[in-house]
């Protein structure tokens, strides 16, 4: 990725992001071509967060067709939007409204018709409502291209995220004292510049199902396997056995496919004491708020991993829907 130099109505419109994170990592967010996978509920919330960065360009993929349900759930859609249009055509006015200076272009095929040079051409590729075996195969190609990847989904008040951003350098800025100063003097104080790296494993030995030949073996390492990851497992295998998520209208036939799903991640893992029998009830739709914070993580994630700046997840983050609060988890390292 080549570093854009900012002009002068550029810098003026990020003005307060300079002041944030810094021109460095502004110039490389302007060199940034984000490609979005999927633009419902949290990729609508996914897609503002990322264009008001300030990127060069955001590639929107999605063949779907507009539902009631995205009218109602979808800020970036007209009401008055034709049921059954392409909603990758329709989000386009709103999303560019939102920030004229990013080239968007839309994109209606089907992911699973994508190779991988397609995918060569992005800094960084975000991707929602895609199947188990779509996932590894997307980063498998970024993989080999060297692009960054995240994938994220919203199950009704349950969200989480997970990342391979491979072998990343970031730089964090710490103020510190400086040698022989006393504490509480802020002239003796000093901003240095932290670099560091993370290695992320690939998403095979991160998202490992019941039924398949994956190795399991670095996350059975896992210092404490709790109840959320069960519950982002259950519903990554339950999309790929039924091409869909749970629904609403089918809620108790599903609940019982759900707990033999999650019996059987249980038993692969061996993990004692874990249950999601409390989560079932809440894992239904694509509710907004949830949409409106997990796709805030994930888009900070996406300014963290472009600009290489401050410490990004490794590599699952979990939105606690009793709690409503986030967790972090390391798997697969």
């Amino acid at each position: 990725m080549t570093e854009k130099q900012l002009s002068t109505d550029e810098a003026e419109v990020y003005d307060r992001q300079i002041r944030l994170w810094g021109i460095e990592a502004q110039e490389k967010l302007r060199a940034a071509n984000v490609l979005l996978i999927g633009v419902r509920g949290l990729g609508s919330e996914i897609a503002k967060n990322i264009l008001l960065s300030g990127i060069n360009s955001l590639t929107i993929l999605d063949d779907g067709l507009v539902s009631l349900n995205d009218i109602t759930g979808n800020f970036l859609l007209h009401e008055k939007v034709p049921i059954g249009s392409k909603i990758a055509e329709q989000v386009l006015p709103r999303a560019q409204a939102l920030n004229p200076l990013v080239k968007i272009v839309v994109d209606t095929d089907s992911v699973a018709a994508k190779s991988g040079d397609y995918f060569k051409e992005f800094t960084i590729v975000v991707a929602t409502k895609i199947k188990f075996e779509t996932i590894l195969k997307i980063d498998g190609f970024c993989r080999e291209h060297n692009v960054k990847f995240i994938y994220g989904e919203v199950a009704g008040f349950f969200g989480y995220s997970v990342s391979d951003f491979q072998d990343h350098e970031y730089f964090e800025d710490r103020v510190q004292l400086a040698p022989g100063s006393k504490r509480g003097h802020e002239g003796d104080k000093k901003t240095k510049r932290i670099k560091g790296k993370m290695l992320y494993p690939p998403l095979n030995k991160v998202l490992v199902l019941p039924n398949t030949k994956q190795d399991i073996g670095a996350i059975k390492k896992m210092s404490r396997p709790n109840n959320l990851f069960v519950c982002m497992l259950m519903l990554v295998e339950f999309r790929k056995r039924h091409d869909r998520d749970p629904d609403l209208d089918k809620k108790s036939e599903d609940i019982e496919v759900l707990k033999i799903i999650a019996t059987e991640i249980i038993e692969l893992y061996q993990f004692s004491k874990i249950n999601v029998d409390n989560l079932l009830e809440l894992i239904f739709g694509e509710l907004s708020p949830v949409c409106a914070i997990l796709g805030g993580i994930m888009a900070q994630e996406v300014i963290k991993a472009v600009s290489h700046k401050e410490v990004p997840i490794n590599n699952i983050f979990l939105f606690d829907p009793v709690t409503y609060s986030g967790k972090e988890l390391t798997v697969g390292a």
